[in-house]
């Protein structure tokens, strides 16, 4: 290769570098234009705040989840962490973090830890539910658990049930209320939303009222009405929420009733969902340069972009959710799967009512 020659190759590849970083770079302002977009527009939103008795679910071995429960203890009512569950056999596992219980104990937050059947099993929770010598066990040794734990009472999350097995659910929380209310420990259960008294299908085995006359609070899951599984779409649409608590105010007194919201999302990519954080749902948009949308009808957010469809929360959503809740159905009470996941802004909806 002559001299001249290798100054042009010198001088071609300076320019194929300086133009590639040049692509580089306006990539990266276009990202970071995003971004400021994003920020902007989220931040800008105007809100109203609530006043609300609000029960957070924790993820203890979760930084977000333990990092959103010590920044806003100043909104929560009552913590509910969730590392306890029934297995085979009906053996009990109780987990509540020292460091956690001290936390919300020096807040004035009530802590009612949660109980699953592992897996959301209906093998499990048929096993415990209906053989009597395994019920009691379970009964007694849940009883213990609260009792010895100094723990204010119990948030019961049995998911699965065979509907068959909906008469022994309801003699299991009658029976534990029993026990509990001894010691004045607060009862509550978990249960699938449902707009009318259906008895079959993931919600069949919840019987609403026969709930609400032996528990405490019976905390409605209004959320995944889009999930993982299905196309998609709104986890928790305005409409649907509207029905739900119409149909439950029909049956169980209001002061019994929580309203269970989600501050989670779901990615739709490849045929099936998975969870996303508000975060996660923004860093996406961002990294496909989506344009986010609000739904108006459902109070999400949601875009789509290279083969991914998200719909997720924002600080708006619960708003406009606490607004139908609070104002059209008269309820104070208010849970939220889960913290960490939510919009930072969400908190400036939800205040602690005194």
């Amino acid at each position: 290769m002559t001299s001249k020659e290798a100054l042009i190759v010198a001088v071609a590849i300076t320019l194929i570098f300086m133009l590639f970083s040049a692509l580089l770079i306006m990539k990266a302002n276009e990202r970071k234009e995003i971004s400021q977009n994003l920020t902007a527009y989220f931040s800008n939103v105007k809100l109203n705040s609530y006043e609300v008795k609000f029960l957070g679910w924790l993820i203890e071995n979760d930084e977000a989840s333990l990092s959103s429960f010590k920044n806003n203890l100043k909104s929560i009512t009552w913590i509910s962490p969730t590392s306890s569950y029934i297995t085979k056999g009906g053996v009990f596992v109780g987990r509540v973090s020292n460091s956690v219980l001290e936390l919300a104990r020096a807040s004035n937050v009530l802590v009612v830890p949660l109980v699953a059947n592992e897996g959301f099993s209906k093998d499990i929770a048929h096993e415990f539910l209906t053989n009597l010598k395994v019920r009691d066990e379970v009964l007694s040794n849940l009883t213990s658990f609260v009792v010895n734990g100094d723990y204010d009472g119990i948030n019961i999350d049995f998911e699965g049930v065979d509907p068959s097995d909906r008469e022994a659910l309801t003699e299991f929380m009658r029976l534990l209320s029993i026990k509990l209310h001894e010691h004045s420990k607060i009862v509550s259960i978990d249960v699938p939303a449902k707009t009318y008294d259906s008895k079959e299908g993931w919600s069949g085995a919840y019987d609403y009222k026969a709930l609400g006359n032996y528990c405490d609070y019976v905390v409605l899951m209004v959320y995944d009405y889009h999930w993982s599984g299905s196309s998609p779409g709104p986890i928790s649409p305005s409409d649907w929420l509207r029905g739900v608590l119409s149909y439950t105010t029909s049956v169980m007194p209001k002061e019994k009733i929580v309203v269970g919201i989600p501050f989670y999302g779901y990615d739709w990519s490849g045929g099936r969902g998975s969870g996303v954080t508000f975060s996660e749902a923004i860093n996406l948009a961002m990294s496909t340069n989506a344009k986010v949308y609000f739904d108006d009808n459902s109070g999400e957010y949601y875009f789509k972009a290279q083969g991914h469809e998200v719909w997720f929360q924002g600080a708006k959503s619960t708003e406009l959710r606490l607004n139908i809740i609070v104002h059209n159905y008269n309820l104070t009470n208010i849970a939220a799967w889960r913290l960490g996941a939510e919009d930072p802004k969400t908190w400036e909806v939800i205040q602690r009512e005194r």
